[in-house]
């Protein structure tokens, strides 16, 4: 058995913590604060209508339980939750489903057959980009080396989200388009076009919502069950202890020094670089870097002359409010002790080292931190990990994180053996 120091209480620190700790290792989780889950166990954080849920399932899977039973368990299940409503800046709306046909069947009739066709099409072309990406920080490391010029050409990677939308040609595709980047805390004119395939992904996918008996309640509930599984599988948790250095083979935290044979780093680049003195190479490229536009959060109850009448026979809505400078998401959340409004407003955002890293050029990707940094015994992982800052995208870089540390420390390859075949 390894000890191996997780630090930070992010939702990667936890995701890595419970992956380590089934692989047979002790696992102590480091967080500053009382609490645990970072950013996305603050109150509407994690949105309530998401996308992907098969990293919540794999995680689940690998460190106990699989995640339907331990919904059930719980008295949670995961049910679909319907297409987003667009409100454009013309005062003109439009009902999105995620189904292929259904989407198909809104768009033709609210844009006519012609670029409903380019739509589709268009979708599918980033369905194909989704492919290559997978191979890039997703479900395999990212190295400098694996950004080949035919996957730089295959995902337009020197082309914006903003091009994009221009090219398509269509008033209400293009603000569907730019709001991919607007939600991940980056301006569409510096935002690579592949980012839109999130469309795609919806479209695949799917949207899902968390209920419990039934009514829809707060996607928070997922941190709540991941930090139960921390719990089973016997992660020691340290709250309210901060890491204040990392060196090789060793955290000094604010009770002392401790000796590790590897350490998880999921905070954020900024800290990573205070912590350790500073790698000159990493410091070099994250000098280069800005932290990305997070939303800012509001969730209050619904008024009463709006509220549901039955709460149990309801879903999670999402309206979406596409503006010149960002989106204002809002989601109405039915629940038994009454419904709420949260709000993400992405054109009231601020920075923030925890939402990730924002896209400033294409050259941002490489500029974010490897999954192996220069200090021995480190593996990172974090939402400006180079897979994304989406929840799902936190997840899986996680998963890398366990797959190294695991291997450095036993010579043993715990990676996924069914895995697809690989684009070159």
């Amino acid at each position: 058995m390894s000890d191996i120091a997780v630090v930070g209480g992010s939702l990667a620190g936890l995701a890595a913590s419970a992956r380590l700790a089934k692989a047979g290792h002790r696992v102590l989780l480091f967080e500053a604060r009382d609490r645990l889950g970072g950013r996305w166990a603050e109150p509407g954080a994690l949105p309530p209508a998401f996308t992907l849920p098969a990293p919540w399932r794999d995680l689940f899977r690998k460190s106990g339980r699989p995640f339907d039973a331990e919904l059930a368990r719980a008295g949670h299940a995961l049910m679909p939750a319907p297409g987003a409503v667009h409100h454009f800046a013309d005062e003109s709306s439009l009902a999105l489903p995620a189904d292929r046909g259904d989407q198909w069947a809104a768009l033709g009739e609210a844009w006519g057959t012609a670029a409903a066709t380019r739509w589709r099409d268009l979708l599918d072309e980033l369905d194909e980009r989704w492919q290559v990406l997978r191979r890039l920080g997703l479900e395999d490391e990212f190295t400098d080396a694996a950004l080949t010029p035919r996957r730089r050409q295959a995902l337009g990677l020197n082309h914006s989200v903003a091009r994009l939308a221009r090219r398509f040609g269509h008033p209400q595709a293009a603000a569907l388009l730019r709001s991919t980047a607007w939600r991940i805390g980056s301006r569409p004119e510096r935002t690579p076009e592949f980012v839109a395939v999130r469309l795609a992904i919806e479209r695949t996918f799917g949207r899902w919502q968390l209920t419990r008996d039934g009514v829809p309640v707060p996607a928070s509930d997922l941190i709540e069950l991941l930090v139960a599984r921390l719990a089973l599988r016997r992660v020691e948790v340290r709250l309210g202890e901060p890491v204040t250095a990392i060196e090789p083979g060793r955290v000094v935290t604010t009770a002392g020094a401790l000796a590790v044979d590897a350490i998880v780093v999921t905070v954020n680049p900024w800290e990573y670089l205070r912590l350790t003195g500073g790698e000159p190479m990493l410091r070099r490229r994250t000098a280069w870097t800005r932290p990305a536009v997070a939303p800012h959060i509001m969730v209050a109850p619904v008024p009463e002359r709006t509220a549901e009448q039955d709460p149990a026979t309801a879903a999670v809505t999402e309206d979406v409010h596409h503006g010149p400078t960002g989106v204002r998401v809002e989601y109405r959340l039915p629940a038994t002790d009454g419904p709420l409004l949260i709000v993400h407003d992405f054109t009231a955002g601020s920075p923030d080292p925890a939402f990730g890293t924002r896209w400033t050029s294409p050259r941002t990707w490489l500029r974010q931190p490897p999954l192996r940094p220069q200090t021995a015994t480190v593996t990172l992982a974090s939402a400006s990990s180079r897979g994304g800052n989406d929840p799902w995208a936190q997840l899986l870089s996680a998963a890398l994180a366990t797959y190294v540390t695991h291997e450095n420390l036993t010579g043993a390859d715990i990676r996924p053996t069914n895995k697809a075949v690989r684009v070159r």
